[in-house]
C-alpha cells in the first residue's frame, strides 16, 4: 500500500464489541464518543508528501478532524485518514 500526498492514516483503539446487535446510526454515535477520549494515537502510514510523521509515531488529533475524516477498513481494522495538518501533538 502506498499512501499519496500529504495525508496520513491513523489506528484506532479496538472498541468493545457489544453482546446486542446494533444499528449503523447507534455504532456511529458510539465511535463518536469514543473519539473525545483518544488521547494518542499511532500513525499506521503517512503520504509521500509528509516529512514530519513516520509510521509508528504517537499522535494527537483534534475530535472535529477524526469525525470529518474519511474511515478506512485496512486488514480488518477501521483507520482513520486525515490531512497531516490535523495532527496538533507528536510524542
Amino acid at each position: 500500500m502506498k499512501l499519496r500526498g500529504k495525508r496520513v492514516l491513523i489506528s484506532t483503539p479496538e472498541l468493545k464489541k457489544s453482546a446486542l446487535e446494533l444499528s449503523a446510526s447507534d455504532e456511529d454515535l458510539i465511535m463518536r464518543d469514543a473519539m473525545k477520549q483518544w488521547q494518542k494515537l499511532e500513525v499506521f502510514a503517512v503520504g509521500d508528501e509528509v516529512t514530519n510523521l513516520n509510521a509508528g509515531d504517537s499522535v494527537y488529533i483534534q475530535t472535529y478532524a477524526l469525525e470529518s475524516g474519511e474511515r478506512i477498513e485496512i486488514e480488518g481494522n477501521i483507520k482513520f485518514l486525515v490531512p497531516d495538518t490535523a495532527v496538533a501533538i507528536i510524542w
